[in-house]
């Protein structure tokens, strides 16, 4: 009964929405993963259970969110933000793991995970609350560049890094400065400060593994064993492989020695192979329902600091599965990012139910 009163009143679509996508990832991991299992003489459903794990940590720090006093997050940010932005700058210690060729996780010896992923609520929170504080005073040149500082404290160190997360940071942030009524003078500063930092990024000699990346996307070569062309071209392979209805559960060939990180980067791949268009597009409708709810709980808040948390929070998630599909679909270039609630990874989906859990909280009460 005690649980019944406490969902009272949330957003229940965004809730079986989230629910949808958790279990189509559980089915998505347990399938792409074993090949990765057998490799390393682990169970079959190694992944699986470690997903399961993770899933519960998750769902009981969805269901605390929800029953915690409104005031905890709002008074809280002030420090979790500055703590998000120190184990960012952990990463160039000897705590950053290197593996994988990019440093993006935190190895504590107890446990290994992505900061990335905490970042990128708390910059949207932090962000939220500063803005609703001076909404009336946006216009003011202090006020504005300040706000722009903390995108920059929020983007940059972690831009270095893992430059996909952070464009994925900096277009939540940037959603929630529009969303505030920024003028058009400031919007245009803003893109031209996002373009100069993106180039500054890229032209950088130790990131020219990017610059490749850009390049394999837009030539027409066909050396498709080039490391610019390998991942997207064997994840074509597995959507051509699937088709209208998919070779079946289980039956994904690609996964087993050409599809690289099959259950992580590239689990759609997986599932168009298994599940094809119709796999796909069930996937794709579910993101869709998850974003429309999310903007619709910001639009119906009652408060700017409701409304702004919301639209980073929806964004985000929206951003991030726009860009994991993309790849998978060779739309975009290849980024190295997972898709949200699907793909394996304990951090990520922990973060993605509490950002659900916000966002039902904001649908429960119209105020965190």
């Amino acid at each position: 009964m005690k649980l019944k009163k406490e969902m009272k009143d949330i957003d229940l679509m965004l809730l079986l929405t989230t629910v949808f996508l958790i279990v189509i990832g559980l089915v998505a991991v347990t399938s792409a993963s074993f090949p990765t299992a057998k490799k390393y003489n682990l169970n079959s459903f190694h992944y699986l259970a470690r997903q399961s794990g993770f899933l519960i940590i998750g769902i009981v720090a969805l269901f605390m969110i929800i029953k915690m006093p409104r005031a905890v997050i709002y008074k809280n940010i002030d420090w979790l933000f500055p703590f998000s932005i120190i184990l960012i700058l952990l990463l160039w210690s000897p705590l950053g793991d290197k593996s994988k060729g990019q440093v993006r996780w935190l190895d504590l010896k107890i446990i290994r995970f992505q900061p990335s992923d905490i970042l990128k609520l708390s910059s949207i929170i932090y962000l939220a609350k500063y803005l609703a504080k001076h909404i009336y005073s946006l216009r003011d040149k202090k006020v504005f560049l300040t706000a722009v500082a903390i995108m920059g404290i929020s983007v940059g160190p972690i831009m270095i890094k893992d430059f996909s997360t952070a464009v994925v940071i900096g277009v939540g942030l940037f959603a929630i400065l529009l969303a505030s009524g920024i003028t058009k003078k400031q919007f245009l500063f803003l893109v031209l400060l996002g373009i100069g930092l993106i180039y500054v990024i890229l032209t950088d000699p130790e990131n020219k593994f990017r610059i490749m990346r850009i390049l394999g996307f837009v030539s027409d070569s066909t050396d498709y064993q080039s490391a610019a062309l390998y991942q997207s071209r064997q994840s074509l392979y597995a959507f051509a492989l699937g088709g209208f209805s998919g070779v079946g559960l289980f039956r994904s060939r690609q996964k087993y020695t050409n599809l690289p990180e099959a259950y992580t980067d590239f689990i759609f791949s997986v599932i168009a192979e298994e599940f094809g268009f119709i796999g796909t597009f069930i996937v794709i409708l579910l993101f869709v329902v998850y974003i429309y709810r999310g903007y619709m709980i910001a639009f119906k808040a009652t408060n700017y600091f409701d409304k702004f948390t919301a639209i980073g929070m929806t964004t985000y998630i929206g951003i991030q599965a726009f860009f994991n599909m993309g790849v998978c679909a060779k739309i975009l270039p290849v980024t190295g990012i997972t898709l949200p609630f699907i793909s394996y990874g304990g951090t990520a989906l922990v973060m993605a139910l509490v950002s659900t859990a916000i966002l039902l909280k904001i649908s429960k009460e119209g105020t965190l």
